[in-house]
């Protein structure tokens, strides 16, 4: 097969044998070092892509991306402001919902909770929706005063399936000549829900029909339209509806906004970090190629005496250098994938458990790929170690031939 001349030398000398073996050793620690990088990086951002992921889904997936309500907490005829709202591809579902803080009380205990009131073919929190393990979320018909809870509630309340809860609220209080009296009700817990955040200590799922009774709201009334996007961070370029006098607009990130920003400031400093180590091998790389143009210095100048240009020697020794950066960046890619692919597997394997559920057992680290980012890291670590050749095959397009060959 025909190579150019400088393609030709340059995999001649990536594969002969060093007169210094000190040079062998330091481009063979390059290398690793490269693998070493890229291997890390990809793994632990994989990792830490996997926790953001479960964080987005356990927490913005279980809560509104965004909420409109007003002052007074009451919207009159929702389904008519539903119809009204203009048309966005980034929303997929509007929600009326009826919200209202209470206290839970059980004859064994008693806890503060967050009630919502929901209609059912209408929920959009499919987190929640996907994580009752007893009974089902059609079980909430309007009058018969039923409750879905999370397990957390349940555990803390000492309450099981069909046991009656008393659920007590401030809004609604009706003034008596004993005083204020706050409005409550028994309800029946009819199903549990475990999603595994902190809605599973304080979430009450109730027909909103039933909230607009305990609250005494009138039957169109919510207190709030819940919006729900396909990715919750695109609350951030959503072009909001226009609002009425008196109504407010806030999204997630009023709640969680920081728990994020901090999660992504982690992963930032763990990619800068971890870029570390490929900057010291890329700067290896360029340690070893100046070795090699001082190790193949007499070479050069022979080349140069039969007439080889100065651009295909620099040519020679940057395809030398890169091809250490080049191969190290294609398998610590391939050791990366492989080993985020089976991070669980080898954790068992070590006998090394870094999550556990509530009930004692281990879990799986989660993981996701993300093929621009992985792609980034690769190409990045390539074109670190070429610019690190840059100045090794200037050096060696600056061989003297005369000065070279003195002492041969």
């Amino acid at each position: 097969m025909f190579y150019p001349l400088s393609v030709f030398i340059g995999l001649r000398y990536t594969k002969s044998k060093r007169n210094n073996q000190f040079v062998s050793f330091v481009s063979l620690f390059s290398t690793g070092g490269i693998i070493l990088g890229v291997l890390a990086l990809i793994t632990v951002l994989s990792v830490m892509n996997g926790f953001e992921g479960e964080l987005k889904q356990r927490i913005l997936g279980s809560i509104p991306q965004a909420k409109l309500s007003n002052q007074q907490h009451i919207i009159d005829h929702w389904q008519q402001r539903i119809d009204n709202l203009p048309p966005n591809l980034q929303v997929i579902a509007v929600e009326p919902m009826i919200n209202a803080e209470a206290i839970i009380q059980s004859p064994n205990n008693l806890q503060g909770a967050l009630v919502e009131g929901i209609y059912p073919d209408k929920y959009a929190s499919h987190t929640v929706k996907d994580s009752i393990y007893m009974g089902e979320l059609n079980d909430l018909q309007a009058g018969e005063y039923r409750v879905i809870i999370g397990h957390q509630l349940a555990t803390q309340l000492k309450v099981h399936l069909g046991d009656k809860v008393r659920i007590i609220s401030t809004r609604g209080a009706r003034y008596t000549p004993l005083g204020q009296v706050p409005s409550q009700r028994n309800f029946t817990v009819a199903g549990m829900f475990e999603v595994g955040s902190d809605v599973d200590s304080h979430l009450v799922l109730m027909h909103a029909q039933d909230a607009a009774r305990l609250i005494r709201l009138q039957p169109q009334q919510v207190t709030d339209l819940r919006f729900y996007f396909n990715d919750p961070f695109a609350v951030e370029s959503w072009q909001h509806p226009s609002l009425d006098a008196g109504e407010t607009l806030v999204d997630w990130r009023s709640t969680h906004g920081e728990l994020f920003a901090a999660v992504k400031m982690e992963k930032n400093m763990i990619w800068l970090l971890l870029c570390l180590i490929i900057a010291v091998a890329a700067f290896n790389i360029l340690s070893s190629s100046v070795m090699v143009v001082t190790d193949k210095s007499a070479e050069v100048a022979i080349l140069k005496t039969l007439g080889i240009q100065a651009s295909t020697i620099n040519f020679i020794f940057i395809l030398q250098g890169a091809f250490s950066g080049i191969i190290g960046a294609l398998i610590g890619t391939g050791l990366g994938l492989l080993l985020s692919t089976y991070i669980n597997e080898v954790m068992s394997f070590l006998g090394l458990h870094v999550l556990s559920n509530a009930s004692g057992g281990a879990r799986v680290l989660p993981v996701i790929h993300e093929p621009v980012q992985i792609a980034f890291i690769m190409f990045g670590a390539m074109l670190l170690s070429l610019l690190a050749t840059l100045y090794p095959a200037y050096r060696a397009g600056k061989v003297s031939p005369v000065e070279a060959l003195r002492y041969e």
